[in-house]
């Protein structure tokens, strides 16, 4: 393989060495950058000499034969071509000319010399008669100075020999002395010969001979710029790519390419090896003059060494072909010269003015092997610099190191302020750790307004609501201060916010600050107008926003606020709340439709942002509009996704939600085992003591009334009422309680007590919700005689379809089903029952499709489809009316016709379909 595109010159040394055998010596010197094939070329010209009868000398030189007297020459002539004699003769000559005692490189005396060379040429001469002498010595630029001068003296006494010298040299900082190759030069048959790094139709062909035809053409231009055209770097690509056990036809850059770098840096001069390491260390700043101070070398030296690098496959201009090169290089260094480097890198890159990021590079590089002290501003500079650029995991490096360079309290907890907000966005676990120092320099009057938000943040995520009380009373104090005007706004923006999630907190505070936050005990927010006077900004209206939504239900204006804010707030760490309370506004203004869209979107640049704490949340929040949808797949699988995305343990009071998604999701599809899984996961009781923890009581007292639990689940939804009540949140859109407690008791069979629970509503923030309306109304249905069902659960379907909550649309086309046969009519049982299944089956709700099946077997649908096809949009929407059990009278209102305009299109259905009547419409229609 690493002789195709040689052939040429083979050819070349082939010819000259015929020329030898009419006693015209000749002398070749084969060149070319590291590791392009010189050695191969060589051993397979001399193999092919050798088997037409030539007598081959040869000699491989090395770094460390420079100090080895005669050494290259001991190796020509301590050879098994040679007869024993003339190797004996050889070895006395050459024993004869050591230099003994006289100091390395001193040749003997003249006389002693010219003896010796004569000597050493005779037994050349004499083996010439019998046939061409081929002498080969590789890497000759390694060959010690007693050698060369004896190969030299060769060379001039080949004018009438029947020998062939050939010599190979790399090319570049490390090759030929050009003296000596000068003196090559005046010999009037030497010949130079120079290997290029091979061509693209070279490096396709290598490809070809081991992956195939398809391979070849495809990876030949990958293989050909990742390698420079290197033989050796393209058989590594090779080797890498049949190692990978991927698919053929795959670029892969892996250990044998890696090795063979270092391999190649390592044969090359040692300068070049230096000026590969100090790029690698300053990557694309590696300009010339700094990798110059950086290796305290000149710049001529340095553009040299790059111009080599170059040639041998490595760099492309200044930068290495592959990101796998430089981490090899990398690699090879020393840890503590890899230290030093990033030293010296980082004090030059801070004179030169680069961006903070860079220098932070090094400073980390450097680790503890720097104190300058202008570090620790250049680290906390980079780190703000990456959190804009979401490199959080790079600031949060940076903030680690700064922390140890801090030398003041002040400066200490600036940077572990800082420190916590970029761990939080990765993982809240690891900004937990700082709460403690945070907390104690709270105490102490240490921390400024902000700096108490973040860690009020950080508190309330974890449930430390005694501690969180006592930040805000701190806040307080500053929000009262002259010219803290802002600080008293968004005070007021945090008291929205906690009467929404921590209302605990927030009547704590209250009853200790008194005339600070008001001297109440309730926390039943104050009046609307109080609540829109703080501010017009998006954190004031998206905190007032969800708060009267809460206290008071929904106005013309809710849904234009919410989506206003939404459209004019971009994600980051101040605007995540404010994006949770405008999603949660329109979620609890039972808007899910608005709501999931949204959501996707914020979801999406959390994704981009490559912030994992944001993407939890969101995530959550998507499983939460999914599960009011009745789409129970899709809220399983964002609740799992919020769970992945951040432990558990580290998402605080924020776990009941996606936890109780989980939980409701599959009891709901009757995968009553996982949500017992789920039930048994550790929760921190501070949940309970938030708006999240509702959700977690809803869904476990969902679990109790599946699993035929009725008085826990009774116990459950009482205690949701009862805290709601005590919060002010008592509104059916954020947590049905009255909902649950009444299928609890009908359970029991006590639908009085149900039927009084489910009028409460009406007269609640929201109670004229149409999914709260709707779910009531089926509720109510089952509590009332059994004839005035169908009606009832006819306008809860309604109410419930329009909501846009699929799953409580299913639970009450169950219970139309069931009632119907209860009535005595299987045929509107069936028809309504497929329709149950239908709508159950897109929610995956297991058991209500089996609840219904027995009233919908052997049916056959297919007449169904075929009689949608026949009929016009005007005659489906009759149809499917009509199947539900409408009377005339009602479809008419509900599309806006007239009765008799109803009767003319049945007449026409009936007829196209060949059915008797409205009990045999097929079920699709329904």
């Amino acid at each position: 393989m690493i002789l195709i595109e040689r052939d040429s010159e083979i050819t070349f040394l082939t010819d000259l060495l015929t020329d030898c055998t009419h006693s015209r010596g000749r002398v070749a010197t084969i060149t070319g950058p590291t590791a392009t094939g010189k050695t191969e070329l060589v051993y397979a010209f001399s193999r092919h000499a050798v088997d037409s009868g030539v007598i081959w000398l040869s000699a491989t030189c090395s770094q460390n034969d420079r100090n080895v007297p005669l050494g290259v020459v001991s190796q020509i002539f301590h050879n098994a071509a040679l007869p024993i004699a003339h190797a004996s003769r050889a070895a006395r000559l050459i024993e004869d000319a050591a230099p003994g005692a006289r100091p390395p490189g001193e040749r003997p005396d003249e006389s002693d010399w010219l003896r010796v060379t004569q000597g050493l040429w005779a037994i050349i001469l004499e083996l010439s008669k019998s046939n061409t002498v081929l002498i080969t010595v590789d890497d000759v630029e390694y060959a010690d100075s007693m050698s060369w001068q004896l190969l030299l003296n060769f060379v001039h006494r080949l004018k009438s020999a029947n020998v062939f010298i050939v010599l190979t040299a790399t090319e570049g900082l490390q090759g030929m002395n050009p003296h000596i190759e000068i003196d090559l030069m005046r010999h009037p048959h030497y010949e130079r010969i120079r290997l290029a790094p091979f061509s693209l139709q070279s490096v396709v062909k290598i490809i070809s001979e081991s992956m195939g035809d398809a391979a070849a053409v495809k990876l030949g231009p990958a293989f050909h710029k990742v390698s420079g055209g290197n033989p050796l770097l393209v058989k590594a690509l090779v080797e890498d790519a049949a190692n990978s056990g991927g698919a053929l036809g795959e670029l892969v850059v892996s250990d044998v390419f890696s090795r063979s770098v270092r391999a190649l840096l390592h044969r090359s001069d040692p300068t070049m090896l230096m000026v590969a390491r100090g790029l690698a260390i300053l990557g694309e700043y590696a300009l010339p003059t700094l990798l110059a101070e950086l290796l305290d070398l000149t710049t001529t030296i340095v553009n040299q060494a790059l111009n080599c690098l170059g040639v041998i496959g490595i760099l492309d201009s200044l930068r290495f072909r592959h990101a796998r090169a430089r981490e090899a290089v990398l690699d090879d260094l020393d840890p503590h010269r890899r230290e030093e480097m990033h030293r010296r890198a980082a004090q030059l890159l801070h004179a030169e003015g680069a961006a903070a990021t860079v220098v932070a590079e090094h400073l980390i590089g450097a680790s503890h092997f720097f104190q300058e002290p202008w570090a620790l501003g250049e680290l906390r500079e980079a780190a703000e610099q990456a959190l804009t650029n979401d490199r959080h995991e790079f600031a949060v490096r940076c903030l680690k190191l700064a922390l140890e360079l801090c030398d003041d309290d002040r400066q200490r907890t600036l940077t572990t302020t800082m420190l916590a907000r970029a761990e939080w966005r990765l993982n809240p676990a690891s900004a937990n750790r700082h709460v403690n120092r945070l907390i104690a320099t709270a105490r102490q009057k240490g921390l400024d307004f902000q700096e108490l938000d973040a860690l009020l943040r950080y508190l309330l995520w974890n449930g430390r609501h005694d501690e969180a009380v006592e930040v805000l009373e701190q806040m307080d104090v500053l929000a009262t201060e002259p010219d803290a005007d802002e600080e008293a706004a968004w005070l007021d923006v945090l008291q929205h916010r906690l009467s929404c999630s921590h209302p605990l907190v927030l009547s704590r505070t209250r009853a200790v600050t008194g005339a600070g936050m008001g001297a109440v005990t309730s926390v039943v927010p104050p009046a609307r107008t109080a609540w829109t006077a703080t501010g017009s900004g998006p954190h004031a209206q998206a905190a007032s926003l969800l708060a009267s939504v809460l206290r008071d239900g929904p106005d013309d204006r809710t849904l234009g606020i919410a989506e206003r804010v939404l459209h004019s707030t971009s994600l980051d760490d101040a605007n995540l709340e404010t994006v949770e309370s405008a999603l949660f506004a329109l979620i609890y203004s039972d808007r899910p439709d608005l709501a999931a869209p949204w959501c996707d979107v914020m979801y999406s640049e959390a994704v981009m942002h490559r912030a994992p704490t944001w993407r939890a949340m969101l995530a959550s929040l998507r499983a939460s509009i999914a599960i009011r949808q009745g789409d129970l797949v899709l809220a399983e699988e964002y609740a799992r996704l919020a769970l992945d995305i951040v432990p558990p343990r580290s998402l605080g009071v924020l776990v009941g939600l996606p936890l109780a998604v989980l939980i409701r999701a599959n009891t709901e599809m009757g995968k009553y085992d996982v949500a017992a899984h789920h039930l048994r996961r550790p929760v921190p009781d501070a949940i309970f003591q938030t708006r999240f923890g509702l959700y977690y009581l809803q869904a476990r007292a969902h679990y109790y009334l599946a699993t035929n639990h009725s008085h826990a689940a009774l116990d459950d939804f009482s205690t949701c009422g009862r805290l709601m009540r005590a919060w002010g949140l008592d509104t059916p859109t954020l947590v049905p309680w009255r909902h649950g407690a009444a299928a609890a008791l009908l359970q029991t069979d006590q639908r009085e007590q149900a039927r009084a629970l489910l009028h409460e509503p009406y007269d609640l923030p929201s109670g004229d919700s149409l999914r709260a309306r709707g779910i009531s109304q089926r509720l109510l249905a089952a509590a009332s005689d059994l004839r005035q069902r169908p009606s009832m659960l006819r306008e809860a379907i309604d109410m419930l379809q329009a909501a846009g909550d699929r799953l409580e649309m299913a639970y009450a086309l169950v219970d139309l089903t069931h009632t119907l046969t209860e009535l005595g009519e299987p045929n509107k049982a069936r028809m309504v029952g497929h329709r149950a299944v239908s709508v159950a089956g897109e929610c995956q709700a297991e058991p209500l499709r089996q609840a219904v099946r027995h009233n919908t077997d052997g049916y056959d649908s297919a007449g169904g489809l075929e009689g949608m096809n026949v009929l016009s949009d005007a005659e489906q929407r009759v149809a499917s009316l009509a199947a539900l059990g409408y009377t005339n009278r009602e479809i008419s209102r509900k599309i806006y016709i007239t009765v008799s305009t109803v009767e003319q299109h049945l007449t026409r259905i009936y007829r196209k379909l060949n059915v008797k009547g409205r009990r045999d419409l097929p079920a699709q229609f329904s």
